[in-house]
């Protein structure tokens, strides 16, 4: 902690902390007030997500907006064994911009939609398709819609939620280098989340699950699993830092590679039964109340019938204020 008799705020999990150093010692009290401006609205709304401070909720009549900019480098592809193979190099920068609106205390309601560029460099390009040309292209892809619902904050914050996503246009889902998928989806999951304070202080855990019902192709089913796990600490009232761990599961899909006379090569891509577990970390800075700038890097551990994300940079600015002052 800071040194003097100056006193700083920090929020950390679901309250509002203040702390004064006194001499060698130091005292913190929990004010009664929730953990709402400074970071709730932090990566509300990163495609694809990331959880950060979600499992909180901003106050009634606060306005949130957020840039966010992802770097995806995937030098590898999984097999449906687990092992890595060299097929080609993708870069993809997607460039996403989320408005977040809080009617009440316990609801919120988000709209956000990716721009992406991608491309591919390599010597296997897919058949069919000209978008493995080495170049970029650019796109906007789908339009995702969230609803979040405070359940509760004691003796953890628990904030169930339901997203859907729908494709904006017709976009090529074929390629090394395509912009997505293409498909409709339904999602319903929740965050969770708890102050470590009386153990840690200045430090949360929060956690975050959901289940994708997706558009069939194909008659074939693919709905998915995907699960995140953060660990938060405050090093002071303008610096936090975070681990991150990802994880999905695809129920049913297909496995891939598959051969250009097999019936759902157009559509293998959209089908992957891609699973992975990421893990990564990042830092956020607030240089004035209600406004963020953070940067988050992950990696790829272990996976299938996908691309290896070999290194993802997101970088990202959220602004929030109340309409009620």
């Amino acid at each position: 902690m800071m040194g003097g008799s100056r006193p700083f705020e920090v929020e950390s999990g679901r309250g509002r902390f203040s702390a004064v150093c006194r001499g060698p010692h130091c005292t913190t009290t929990k004010k009664m007030h929730r953990l709402r401006r400074r970071v709730s609205l932090l990566l509300l709304g990163l495609l694809p997500s990331i959880t950060w401070a979600q499992a909180w909720l901003p106050d009634r009549g606060t306005i949130g907006a957020s840039y966010v900019h992802n770097d995806i480098e995937n030098n590898d592809h999984y097999l449906p064994n687990g092992d890595q193979l060299d097929v080609g190099h993708t870069r993809t920068f997607s460039d996403a911009i989320t408005l977040a609106y809080s009617p009440s205390d316990r609801w919120l309601v988000s709209l956000g939609v990716p721009y992406v560029r991608s491309r591919y460099h390599g010597a296997h390009p897919h058949f069919g398709t000209n978008i493995d040309d080495g170049t970029y292209r650019g796109t906007f892809t789908d339009l995702r819609a969230d609803l979040h619902f405070q359940a509760m904050e004691t003796p953890f914050a628990f904030v169930p939620y339901v997203a859907l996503v729908v494709p904006l246009h017709d976009y090529r889902t074929l390629g090394h280098a395509a912009p997505g998928r293409h498909l409709d989806e339904r999602w319903i999951g929740f965050f969770a989340g708890k102050s470590l304070d009386r153990w840690l202080p200045r430090t949360y855990v929060q956690g975050q699950y959901d289940f994708a019902f997706v558009q069939e192709v194909q008659n074939v089913s693919h709905n998915r699993s995907n699960a995140e796990l953060e660990l938060g600490y405050f090093l002071n009232p303008k610096w936090s830092v975070r681990a991150l761990g990802a994880w999905q599961h695809t129920h049913g899909g297909i496995d891939v590679p598959v051969p250009l006379t097999n019936l759902y090569y157009p559509n293998h891509d959209r089908l992957a039964a891609e699973r992975y577990l990421q893990v990564g970390g990042g830092v956020a800075f607030e240089w004035s109340a209600g406004t963020n700038a953070y940067l988050v890097y992950k990696t790829a551990v272990s996976g299938a019938n996908g691309h290896r994300l070999n290194n993802g940079f997101t970088l990202g600015v959220a602004y929030s204020f109340s309409t009620l002052r």
